[in-house]
């Protein structure tokens, strides 16, 4: 799966990066088939990753169950969740390489912001 990193302008509240350190936003949509507690664990699996790396979780927000445009991996519908969070830059090949071999998320876009 190909996922481009953009720059985006910087939404209210977000502060600039600092100290090396780069703001993300991370979306990602997750298996439907997923327990709560299934949920709760790849949520905690993404915000730990970032943790132990020296980067911090701003805020992560449960957007809820969706209806997906198209079926992905025969799924028609995925748990949406947002992740804003700081991480140095040369971290971001590997959180990706991570959210791509994990069996519950099915999509992500991860994108920079200014």
């Amino acid at each position: 799966m190909a996922t481009k990193i953009s720059k985006v302008s910087k939404p209210d509240g977000v502060a600039s990066s600092a100290g090396g350190q780069r703001n993300y936003e991370l979306m990602l949509v997750i298996n439907q088939g997923c327990s709560e507690e299934r949920l709760a664990l790849t949520m905690d699996t993404v915000t730990q990753f970032i943790s132990d790396r020296g980067g911090i979780v701003t805020e992560v927000k449960a957007l809820g169950k969706r209806k997906l445009a198209y079926p992905i991996k025969h799924c028609r519908e995925g748990y949406y969740q947002l992740v804003l969070f700081k991480l140095q830059s040369t971290l971001s090949p590997e959180l990706e390489n991570r959210l791509n071999i994990s069996e519950d998320i099915i999509r992500y876009l991860l994108k920079t912001v200014e």
